[in-house]
């Protein structure tokens, strides 16, 4: 079975799906053979219609409420206070910036910069 992830199927795979109805199958023949909803193959023929099969729909979903300058600021706390833990940088970056975040935002955010929290025996932050 095909899965599609955040941006949805593949060109190849939308393409095999239009491609069979385009060949003869009915809609419905072409959703159960790939093992999709009906009505992602009738979307797929629509946007095929349309010439606009290639284009990868953006994903939707909340925006990031920290921005590239929140960022830099926890990074800035991070300079000055290495054993801060997460909830005192979301305490900090509040302190500074007046954007109330939860520790597990400070970690995603840590994470998604590949910056661990975690220490080691000296109690200095691992690079």
């Amino acid at each position: 079975m095909n899965t599609a992830g955040v941006y949805g199927y593949g060109l190849e795979f939308r393409t095999r799906i239009v491609d069979l109805v385009l060949d003869g199958a009915t809609p419905e023949e072409a959703a159960h053979h790939f093992s999709v909803h009906i009505d992602t193959v009738k979307r797929y023929l629509e946007r095929h219609h349309n010439n606009t099969l290639h284009v990868r729909v953006k994903p939707t979903g909340r925006h990031r409420t920290v921005t590239a300058a929140h960022e830099d600021q926890l990074l800035k706390q991070l300079e000055a206070h290495p054993d801060a833990t997460l909830t005192e940088h979301a305490c900090m970056l509040e302190d500074a910036t007046g954007l109330k975040i939860c520790f597990k935002t400070v970690d995603r955010v840590f994470a998604r910069l590949q910056i661990t929290h975690k220490k080691n025996i000296g109690r200095t932050r691992t690079p």
